[in-house]
């Protein structure tokens, strides 16, 4: 066996040892999560220091920062919940942006993904083909007018240039929605109800409605917490990779997040973050 072939066994076994580990926790946490609002649902402030990676550091680095992007997000996300067209559960849209960016509205990741929601440009031109549709033609206006900067959204933008160009004050969120914390986040809510459509509908922009149903759910509609899975791993890894897996294991596919290598394995911390989140925000709400 050669020095790489060596190498790449490890990387694999390493892959799968952290896997594991994810997956064992995600289990530990897989209640009581749902996307859509349910009567009497609201939305109270989780203390940043309970916003904890899975290995135990703090998730949120800028508590001011968090502080103060949570003070112009949580009550438009209790707003659009309201919103029979929307009525995505605003807890769970809470602990995802949470996971998503800990509060920091200038957030680049390498991607780049950007912003309080991490959004890509690929996100935002898959936006802003769905809401073409006739069923969210009423998202159209409001999306297409959304400010979007040349400099994030040509092919060739990197996470280095879109760095710089911040750093330097050429790029604001002024010129660009996705920094913007109120329309990043309106976006993200934007993007959930449109991915619970895609798993829940027959008609583009869904189209897996009875796939899922009849690949998880034996024919039955789908739990809270399948379609949670779906809609959550889907904002992490596009629903095409979602519903490879699906295709291949049905409603075993949760784990075998490994198959996607490196990124499966992100994919399920991701997974179980997000729902751990999405459990203290409910818990804060019941208290």
């Amino acid at each position: 066996m050669t020095f790489r072939e060596r190498r790449a066994r490890r990387t694999r076994a390493a892959l799968g040892v952290a896997f594991a580990a994810a997956c064992v926790v995600a289990r530990a946490g897989a209640a009581q999560v749902h996307v859509r609002v349910r009567p009497g649902d609201g939305l109270r402030a989780v203390a940043p220091a309970e916003l904890r990676n899975a290995n135990g550091s703090p998730r949120v680095a800028d508590t001011a920062r968090y502080d103060a992007v949570w003070r112009r997000v949580a009550p438009l996300l209790t707003r659009w919940a309201r919103d029979p067209r929307l009525g995505i559960d605003p807890g769970f849209a809470a602990a995802l942006l949470a996971k998503e960016s800990g509060g920091d509205s200038l957030a680049v990741s390498a991607a780049p993904a950007l912003g309080v929601a991490q959004l890509t440009a690929a996100a935002d031109t898959d936006l802003r083909a769905m809401v073409q549709s006739d069923r969210f033609v009423w998202m159209r206006r409001e999306v297409h007018r959304w400010p979007r900067s040349a400099a994030v959204h040509d092919s060739s933008a990197g996470a280095g240039r879109v760095d710089s160009l911040l750093a330097r004050g050429a790029l604001t969120s002024r010129d660009e929605y996705l920094f913007d914390p109120a329309l990043g986040a309106r976006a993200a809510v934007f993007w959930l109800r449109l991915l619970e459509n895609k798993w829940t509908t027959d008609t583009w922009p869904g189209g897996y409605g009875t796939f899922a149903r009849r690949a998880i759910g034996n024919g039955r509609p789908l739990t809270d917490d399948q379609l949670a899975d779906l809609v959550i791993v889907s904002y992490n890894r596009g629903y095409l990779d979602v519903h490879a897996l699906v295709a291949r294991y049905g409603g075993e596919w949760t784990a075998h997040l490994s198959d996607l290598g490196a990124a499966g394995v992100e994919a399920a911390d991701y997974l179980e973050r997000v729902r751990a989140y999405a459990q203290l925000f409910d818990d804060a709400h019941s208290s």
